[in-house]
């Protein structure tokens, strides 16, 4: 295995390196313990500083929402953890998924719109102590850009809390990327996010999350979906099937500029083919019932052929929602498109 290691080679291979780095922040004693690779990948300057605190009404309780908060080469950087589930099983993935799905969004002014109200709650547990600290920097380095970055969970807080640093403490904002996350707002939201804040959003092939809470493009493509495929979904996840029908009203949308990275692990914008939503969803709904080709999957449609969900399928949806370096041990399995996305493989050791 190669251990050397240097700072990644491009700004966003930099982002999903501190992106990576917020993971080091100990879910109990809430302290950073550096992760060699994407410390030194993210060229940390100055800091970072562990920011975290459990879920809101659980003083001791984990500490499950994070950030970092430092200086790099880039600026200063506020990175966002996300909330990976234990295992790529069915039963790890039910209540996870449903936190990410059943969250009606709620009006929070100066804020556009409506937000997550999960991610919302989440980020109010940490906001003070951002607030503060990116304002040290600022103070210190008054010419470095704010730059902003999530991944999962931690894309939509990276994005509303860019958002309020603008709006109500008045930072200018050099730019919002985020990785494989899920929706932080209805559209209302979105068409009045602030349009000096660019935001731009990677997401990965076989990545289901990014769909998440549905919009109403997702909600097009499920129903022309043959009837007994969405039974066996539905008996398969049924928390999520419960709450379909409510999230059909809130009017979830995608926020920022699209860069999708291909099964080959290319990048392309939203006008490419393989970056369409019924193009992917379609790869998920193949890999989540086992099928082999879009041949198969469609012979099965017309010949009215039930459906089972597949295991295997869940653990490639689960390695293409990874934002660390490819890895393809038992446990551990991560498809890496984020990373090479990014044009952060050169910092990777050998699989």
């Amino acid at each position: 295995m190669n251990e050397m290691t240097f700072v990644a080679p491009t700004l966003t291979s930099r982002l999903t390196c501190a992106c990576n780095c917020a993971y080091g922040i100990d879910k109990q004693s809430g302290k950073y313990e550096p992760p060699a690779i994407y410390h030194d990948g993210a060229g940390w300057t100055d800091g970072p500083a562990a920011i975290s605190a459990p879920e809101s009404g659980q003083p001791d309780g984990p500490r499950i929402n994070a950030c970092l908060v430092g200086r790099n080469q880039d600026g200063i950087i506020l990175a966002f953890r996300g909330t990976l589930p234990p295992a790529w099983t069915v039963a790890s993935l039910e209540d996870w998924w449903q936190d990410i799905v059943d969250a009606e969004p709620v009006a929070a002014p100066p804020l556009p719109g409506a937000v997550h109200s999960g991610f919302l709650a989440a980020l109010e547990t940490l906001w003070q102590n951002v607030v503060q600290e990116v304002q040290r920097l600022r103070a210190e380095h008054p010419s470095a850009p704010v730059l902003v970055t999530g991944h999962s969970k931690g894309g939509p807080m990276a994005s509303i809390a860019a958002a309020r640093l603008y709006l109500s403490e008045g930072l200018s904002i050099g730019g919002v990327t985020t990785f494989a996350s899920p929706h932080p707002g209805d559209r209302d939201f979105v068409h009045g996010y602030p349009s000096d804040i660019e935001v731009t959003r990677y997401e990965n092939y076989l990545d289901l999350v990014p769909f998440l809470p549905p919009t109403d493009a997702f909600f097009a493509v499920w129903k022309g979906l043959p009837t007994s495929w969405k039974k066996s979904f539905c008996d398969w996840l049924e928390p999520i099937c419960k709450v379909l029908d409510a999230a059909g009203n809130w009017h979830y949308e995608s926020l920022g500029k699209l860069l999708f990275v291909t099964r080959e692990g290319t990048v392309v914008g939203s006008g490419n083919g393989q970056a369409d939503p019924e193009y992917r969803i379609g790869q998920i709904v193949m890999a989540l019932f086992g099928f082999e080709s879009v041949e198969a999957m469609n012979a099965a449609a017309r010949a009215g052929r039930d459906v089972q969900g597949s295991e295997s399928g869940l653990q490639r949806i689960g390695a293409a929602h990874c934002i660390a370096c490819p890895c393809s041990q038992p446990g551990k399995l991560c498809a890496g498109g984020y990373m090479t996305g990014a044009g952060g493989k050169p910092i990777c050791p050998a699989d």
